[in-house]
């Protein structure tokens, strides 16, 4: 098991954040951020904050500002940010990303039955160490079909509005879900 996965089996609550006002706001239960839209000035004082509370650090570089995504973008952030991974719905930044030693999350749309075979073939070729599967609300109703498919553990993001949303998604098995929601942050079923 992943130093990820043990984390997230203690505390599976991923805090999506936009801003250090956001992770400032982390509770000390949550160990693991996901970070959304920012960028390559920001970067570094979100992630001083993030390290001075402790917290695991993955970059959503899909919608990261100011570096290229390709291979020499995620070259960088591995050697010079101190993020611990990435999340993206590209299979080359994955596979570049476990290239460079980063945590790779697969970010995957899964809005109909077409969207779900193409999922798989992008898992199948990138690889990741971990699958969030967006919105976190189907989870539930494909995660059987999805584990008899694939090996990686699954988290669930997106539309999760609800503490019952979160019970529904862990009891399907996810490993974990994330949130920019801040009521949810403090979840205390685990």
């Amino acid at each position: 098991m992943s130093y990820l996965a043990k984390i997230l089996n203690q505390s599976p609550v991923i805090a999506a954040v936009k801003s250090i006002s956001d992770i400032q706001k982390v509770p000390e239960k949550i160990n693991v951020i996901l970070i959304l839209y920012t960028d390559i000035f920001y970067l570094e004082k979100m992630i001083d904050l993030a390290v001075a509370k402790d917290l695991l650090v993955l970059l959503h570089v899909d919608l990261f500002k100011g570096l290229s995504r390709d291979e020499y973008g995620i070259k960088y952030l591995a050697q010079k940010t101190g993020i611990d991974g990435i999340v993206s719905t590209k299979g080359y930044l994955i596979k570049a990303a476990k290239k460079h030693n980063l945590i790779a999350v697969q970010r995957l749309f899964i809005l109909d039955s077409s969207a779900f075979e193409k999922a798989l073939r992008i898992v199948n070729d990138a690889q990741p160490d971990f699958i969030e599967v967006l919105p976190g609300l189907v989870y539930p109703r494909i995660a059987k079909k999805l584990r008899r498919r694939i090996n990686q553990p699954l988290i669930a993001g997106g539309m999760i509005e609800k503490t019952k949303d979160i019970d529904d998604i862990l009891a399907a098995k996810a490993i974990a879900i994330s949130t920019s929601n801040k009521k949810l942050w403090t979840y205390r079923n685990y």
